[in-house]
């Protein structure tokens, strides 16, 4: 594990910019990293698009998992990322301390504008991680304009999908677009909790055992959701399919 990476997690803490130690308020869990790694890792991917960088911790775990090879890139969008009264820019600090300065390429605008350009550009993604604006109707532009790069194959986690919000649109997919799922984790409040303290060491048993399971929405909420796609958009013009 990146020594940045393990430091944001044992200790909770990050640094800023200028070297001062501050405590990280939000970041996926360790089972939800492994989770990503998981899907990047059957993917061998290159490249990845991330919605939302806050103090880095989840593009860590993809950049951390990333095939390392000249086509490399993490695409990572946040137009919040450089502003003081948000994050001051100490998600793209820890990016850099932990070297992955060169493969990353950052976007600061809203995501619907900057999702639009990498379309324009062709991008072509393996990978997409959501967490952005959490609005059901956000998360579902979100998604749709992610559904444009992504290859057949790739995988897409919306994270917080326990939130009624995302949980919403990952219904949507499940019901209306031509993506399987593969995976979630548990809710982070569920992991904070639980007084199972052999399943909190190895989360990577908990991902292996999801995979291949049917979603099933509310009757089993999880904290991020892995989706992979399986055809490009063929639906009729009318198509509609209750969620």
């Amino acid at each position: 594990m990146n020594p940045v990476l393990e430091e944001i997690l044992t200790t909770g803490n990050t640094k800023t910019a200028d070297g001062k130690t501050i405590k990280v308020n939000s970041q996926i869990s360790i089972e939800e990293g492994v989770l990503i790694q998981k899907c990047i890792d059957e993917l061998q991917a290159e490249v990845s698009v991330e919605i939302g960088l806050a103090f880095g911790t989840s593009a860590l775990f993809i950049c951390d998992a990333l095939k390392k090879t000249p086509h490399t890139k993490h695409y990572v969008i946040d137009p919040y990322q450089m502003q003081e009264q948000s994050y001051a820019g100490i998600g793209l600090n820890n990016l850099k301390r932990a070297g992955f300065g060169d493969i990353i390429e950052f976007i600061e605008k809203p995501s619907h504008l900057a999702l639009a350009m990498l379309e324009e550009k062709n991008v072509k993604a393996d990978f997409a991680f959501i967490d952005g604006w959490h609005t059901f109707d956000h998360t579902l532009i979100d998604f749709f304009l992610v559904d444009k790069i992504l290859k057949t194959d790739g995988i897409v986690i919306l994270d917080d999908s326990d939130w009624k919000s995302v949980e919403k649109v990952c219904s949507f997919i499940s019901k209306n677009r031509s993506y399987k799922f593969i995976g979630g984790s548990s809710q982070r409040s569920y992991l904070h909790n639980s007084d199972d303290q052999s399943s909190r060491k190895s989360p990577f048993n908990k991902i292996k055992n999801l995979f291949g399971k049917k979603y099933s929405g509310s009757k089993s909420k999880y904290g991020a959701t892995a989706f992979k796609k399986i055809s490009s958009d063929d639906r009729r013009w009318d198509h509609y399919a209750d969620f």
